[in-house]
């Protein structure tokens, strides 16, 4: 059995502030943000979603019930939602008993991606994330999230970081190393995922795999939800231009 986890709890408040419905279900040409997430975690074989919930999650786990999945959806409330985002992932603890994809409601990215990620070799101590090294391709670097590197290693991450290697896609895969990190860092302020991942990297633990010419966006903002319209309009899911077909995946050379 394939397992996802989604964060789907925040309130989104710079994308749709005062609007009756949470950010997951803020459309981007014509489809709600977490059903495209949905809908290619379903291509990928995914069979068992567990989705945070908290700002507006009745009427999000409402629209989400009336439509037809391949695979079954499982909700967690995270009722304090106003905290950074890895206090959600704690929400939901119990549902990371092994390999698990951790997603975000307002990521976009190419089906390829997540195929990408699952390629890593993950020992059970370890999380993986896929990282972009197209720097350049990104609408709204100041937003990003940055990853520093040593070979598939990862040393920093952090919106915040002067020097860096990669972006952080926002696509994971975890074990529940990742939850015990979590646990370690957490405070009265709760605690972010950058927060635990960070930590689990300061123990060697946290590897990269490069995601290559797959595409994502983070539909964070108004400017990135018209850049993630524009990509769709032109290129349809794969969110860029088709490219020929390859067997294999460029790993990047394990740390020394």
């Amino acid at each position: 059995m394939s397992r996802a986890i989604i964060l789907a709890a925040g309130l989104g408040e710079r994308l749709v502030r005062g609007k009756a419905y949470p950010k997951p279900l803020q459309t981007v040409r014509g489809l709600p943000l977490i059903v495209r997430v949905l809908r290619n975690l379903e291509l990928a074989g995914v069979d068992e979603v567990g989705i945070v919930v908290g700002h507006l999650g009745d009427v999000l786990i409402d629209a989400l019930d009336e439509l037809p999945f391949d695979m079954s959806l499982r909700f967690f409330w995270n009722h304090q939602y106003d905290k950074p985002n890895g206090t959600s992932l704690l929400a939901a603890k119990e549902f990371v008993d092994g390999p698990t994809f951790l997603l975000m409601s307002d990521h976009l990215w190419s089906p390829e991606l997540i195929q990408r990620v699952r390629s890593y070799p993950l020992r059970d101590d370890e999380a993986v994330l896929g990282v972009d090294f197209k720097i350049e391709d990104c609408c709204e670097l100041d937003d990003a999230t940055k990853v520093r590197l040593q070979g598939d290693r990862i040393l920093e991450i952090s919106k915040q970081l002067p020097l860096y290697d990669a972006l952080d896609t926002g696509v994971f895969r975890i074990t529940p190393a990742v939850i015990q990190a979590l646990e370690r860092v957490e405070g009265p302020a709760g605690c972010s995922l950058s927060q635990g991942i960070a930590e689990l990297a300061s123990r060697g633990k946290m590897r990269a795999v490069d995601v290559g010419d797959a595409a994502w966006v983070d539909v964070d903002t108004p400017l990135a939800h018209a850049h993630a319209e524009q990509l769709l309009r032109r290129y349809g899911p794969a969110l860029r231009p088709a490219i020929p077909a390859t067997t294999s995946v460029d790993l990047i050379a394990p740390a020394e």
